[in-house]
């Protein structure tokens, strides 16, 4: 998973849901060469995550219960994309 990649095929950004970060945003990703994945988005801003931003995967804490702490992966956007996109856009 760690080398897996997609784009955002619908998200949602919820602020009743309990997390250490509120708010919460989650989404399913379509990953580059086939699978689907729902998950938890993190290091992006809610106000400006879409459909169709590219994302890559990260292994993350997902929350800590009794002492214990329990880790799975979440996507996060994929770094310098944005300067890819608008090259790719007017060229």
């Amino acid at each position: 998973m760690a080398e897996a990649s997609g784009r955002i095929t619908t998200l949602t950004v919820d602020s009743l849901v309990y997390t250490p970060q509120p708010p919460a945003v989650l989404a399913v990703i379509d990953f580059d060469g086939g699978g689907r994945f729902r998950c938890q988005l993190t290091d992006v801003d809610p106000a400006a995550v879409a459909v169709g931003d590219r994302v890559e995967m990260t292994f993350r804490k997902i929350l800590t219960a009794n002492g214990i702490h329990n880790y799975f992966w979440k996507a996060r956007p994929v770094r310098g994309v944005a300067d890819q996109d608008s090259a790719e856009d007017s060229g």
